[in-house]
C-alpha cells in the first residue's frame, strides 16, 4: 500500500507532528489523517508498528481536539470515526449483494482428486486449472460494502441471504479501512468477504483478564468473535481485539453496474493482492497457486504439520477454482459453487 518513498515521507511528517514542528490547522490536519492511517497500517495490517503507543495516542489526541474545535471539518474516513458514540439498539435484516454459499467438505485426497476430475469436466477439454489453496479460517463471516471508496455496510453472514447489519462495529476494527482507492481500479460498489477473528495470543491474555475480574471466561477465540461482533455498544467491540482478514471478493461493479471481475483482476489470486495492496489484512503469504492436484495435496499436508503454530485459530483448506470465468464455468448448486 504503501512504497518505501512514501513510508519516508510519513515517518518524517510523523515526527514533526510529535515535536509539534508543525501547527495542525485546516491546511495539514488531512496530513495528520493520513499519517494516522500509516500507522494503523503498520501496526495492524503488517505487525510492524514503526512509532510506540503512547506516541500514537498522542497524534491521534490532537486531531481529536482539532476536530472538536472543527466539526465541520471532521471527515467520514477520519481515523476518529471508527467508534460510534451511541450504543445499536438492534441490528437490521440486509439482504447481502450476492449469496454467500457454503464450502463443500472433503476429509481425504481421494475426494479431492474426484473434485478435480469433476472440474476439468465442466471445462473444455485440455482447458489449464488452476487451484488456490489458503486456509479457512475459524472466526465469523462478514460482507463488507464499499462505495464510491467509502466503507458503507458491514454485515454477518446470516442465512447466507440475509445478514444483520454490524456497521458500527466493523469500523472499530483497525484492520478494516474506512476508505479505499477502488475507484482507481474502475471499481464504483464492492463485497468483499471475510472472517472476524481474535488472535490465539489475545484471546488468551483476554481470557486471563476476565479471570483476575471474577468473570466467566470465553470458550474459544471463534465464538469470542462471533459474539463481540453482535455486542451493542461498539466501544467494548473495541476492546476485544477483533480483525478481519479478507479473502474474497463477492461482487465488484463499474459505475454502470457492469462487473469488473474479469476487468480489474481476472483471478482469486489476483483479487487477494489488490486488496492488500488498498491496505486490507488479507492472505497474502497463505496463499499458493497450484496447477495440478498433488501440488494441492502437499500444501494441504504441510499445513496439517504447522497449523496450531499458526496465530490464528483454523479450521482446514479451501481451495478454490483460481480463474474467475472458469468459476462461472463451473457453476453452483442452491449450497455451493
Amino acid at each position: 500500500m504503501y512504497d518505501a518513498d512514501q513510508q519516508k515521507v510519513l515517518l518524517n511528517r510523523t515526527k514533526a507532528f510529535l515535536q509539534a514542528k508543525e501547527k495542525l490547522d485546516t491546511d495539514n490536519v488531512d496530513a495528520l489523517r493520513d499519517v494516522l492511517r500509516f500507522h494503523e497500517w503498520r501496526y495492524y495490517v503488517q505487525d510492524n508498528p514503526a512509532i510506540a503507543d503512547p506516541e500514537y495516542d498522542q497524534l491521534f489526541k490532537q486531531l481529536q481536539a482539532f476536530e472538536e474545535k472543527h466539526p465541520d471539518q471532521v471527515t467520514p474516513d477520519s481515523p476518529t470515526q471508527r467508534v460510534a458514540s451511541d450504543l445499536t439498539k438492534e441490528f437490521p435484516e440486509v439482504n447481502h449483494l450476492r449469496p454467500m454459499l457454503s464450502l463443500d467438505n472433503s476429509y481425504n485426497e481421494e475426494d479431492l482428486r474426484d473434485w478435480d476430475r469433476r472440474v476439468r469436466s465442466f471445462l473444455e477439454q485440455d482447458a489449464k486449472v488452476e487451484y488456490s489453496v489458503e486456509p479457512k479460517f475459524d472466526g465469523a463471516s462478514i460482507a463488507i460494502v464499499y462505495e464510491d471508496d467509502y466503507l458503507r455496510r458491514g454485515a454477518t453472514r446470516g442465512n447466507g441471504t440475509t445478514g444483520e447489519d454490524v456497521t458500527p462495529n466493523v469500523k472499530v476494527m483497525n484492520t478494516v479501512p474506512l476508505k479505499a482507492p477502488f475507484s482507481e481500479n474502475g471499481i464504483k460498489r464492492i463485497e468483499v468477504r471475510g472472517e472476524v477473528m481474535i488472535n490465539k495470543a489475545h484471546f488468551k491474555h483476554f481470557n486471563e483478564q476476565r479471570m483476575a475480574e471474577g468473570l466467566s471466561i470465553l470458550a474459544n477465540p471463534r465464538n469470542a468473535a462471533s459474539g463481540s461482533l453482535r455486542m451493542q455498544d461498539a466501544k467494548e467491540v473495541a476492546k476485544r481485539g477483533l480483525e478481519a482478514y479478507l479473502y474474497q471478493v463477492g461482487i465488484a461493479e463499474d459505475a454502470e453496474g457492469n462487473s469488473m471481475l474479469d476487468e480489474a483482476v481476472t483471478t482469486h489470486a489476483e483479487s487477494i493482492a489488490l486488496l492488500n495492496k488498498l491496505g486490507f489484512k488479507t492472505p497474502t503469504d497463505e496463499i499458493r497457486v497450484c496447477t495440478r492436484m498433488e501440488e494441492v495435496l502437499a500444501y494441504c499436508r504441510e499445513w496439517e504439520e504447522k497449523r496450531d503454530d499458526y496465530p490464528y485459530e483454523i479450521d482446514g483448506m479451501v481451495i478454490k477454482v483460481n480463474r474467475f470465468d472458469q468459476q462461472e464455468q463451473c457453476g453452483y448448486t442452491s449450497h455451493h459453487p
